[in-house]
């Protein structure tokens, strides 16, 4: 079995209102970089954020939202999104970030080929802060 241990390197800027993130290590078998740019937008009351890895194609643009009751974020790719924020066909993916703690979370990412109505899980990761030193 492949160790398919991953990392990330979180900085903050902007108050904390801006996350920078640096995400590598293997996937699949081979080499996998990241970057990501979040930041709140207080206007639309939604976390805006760009993405860019080694993969083939350009940026990927995110928009979610925090729920305070569940304590669940929620992303959506922007492209399966229309001008109301409503996935404007039958295909469209999600990033959700769970199970949230002072020293980790759960993220998972999800596809639907339905508009919504159903989500397949693609890929899970568990955050754990790393010991500072």
């Amino acid at each position: 079995m492949l160790d398919e241990t991953l990392h990330t390197h979180h900085t903050y800027a902007m108050g904390r209102h801006l996350i920078f993130e640096h995400f590598f290590g293997p996937l699949n078998g081979e080499p996998f970089e990241a970057w990501s740019l979040r930041k709140y937008n207080p206007t639309s009351g939604k976390w805006e954020q760009r993405w860019v890895d080694t993969s083939p194609g350009g940026f990927a643009n995110w928009l979610g939202s925090y729920d305070t009751a569940s304590h669940t974020f929620t992303g959506y790719a922007q492209r399966f999104l229309d001008d109301d924020g409503q996935i404007k066909g039958d295909k469209a993916h999600r990033e959700i970030f769970d199970q949230i703690t002072d020293d980790g979370f759960s993220w998972r990412f999800e596809s639907t080929e339905d508009g919504g109505k159903t989500w397949r899980i693609a890929w899970t990761l568990e955050y754990k802060r790393a010991a500072e030193g």
